[in-house]
């Protein structure tokens, strides 16, 4: 019988290590390109996610692969990361049928999948806390932004494999009951319309 997931099963213990990001996953920018309306590639922008990384449409704009936009093509697990901007958020990359990469607003992780989880990085990345540090470590400027140094220099907790992978499961469940509930709403908002343009008419 599966053991249900509880709160003393996700903290994670004073003593678990920690680790740098930099020392976790490979950093590098996304691509700087035109986007044009057809494509090989979807181009990812700030415009498909919602405030908590969750994927709300598909690719407004596409690329062709060449040479070189062809090592920017993302890899499932990738773990991408907006440092810069108003908004500030991260989401892990699942492939599909169209072949992607992420633009230059993104900072793109490939997380050592020995070490880290993809998931569990996102989240963490994600959580109240990291965001409140990175708000303070990239609001010294008029516009937010975190350098590639200070991403890489970044502490996270580093739990074993089975916990992180515990917590991404977590994640996943919150996000998904997130995205039902604002399906339910907008249906409720749908019927009250309906309702109230029969009754005024």
């Amino acid at each position: 019988m599966k053991k249900n997931i509880t709160f003393d099963d996700l903290k994670c213990s004073t003593m678990t290590k920690k680790v740098t990001i930099g020392e976790a996953a490979d950093i590098r920018f996304g691509l700087y390109a035109q986007p044009r309306q057809f494509g090989s590639a979807g181009y990812l922008q700030l415009s498909q996610f919602n405030e908590d990384g969750s994927t709300m449409a598909e690719p407004e704009g596409y690329i062709n692969i060449d040479k070189k936009t062809a090592p920017h093509l993302l890899t499932d697990g990738d773990v991408l990361f907006v440092g810069k901007g108003s908004r500030l958020f991260s989401t892990c990359f699942v492939e599909s049928d169209l072949p992607a990469v992420a633009s230059s607003v993104f900072f793109v992780l490939r997380p050592d999948k020995t070490v880290v989880d993809s998931e569990y990085l996102a989240a963490i990345l994600n959580a109240p806390q990291s965001k409140a540090t990175f708000r303070q470590i990239g609001g010294g400027t008029s516009i937010f932004s975190i350098r590639t140094s200070e991403l890489a220099a970044f502490e996270i907790p580093l739990p074993p494999m089975e916990q992180q992978k515990r917590i991404a499961a977590l994640t996943r469940l919150h996000r998904l009951d997130i995205d039902m509930m604002h399906q339910l709403i907008a249906q409720k908002q749908n019927l009250y319309t309906a309702i109230i343009s029969k009754l005024i008419n």
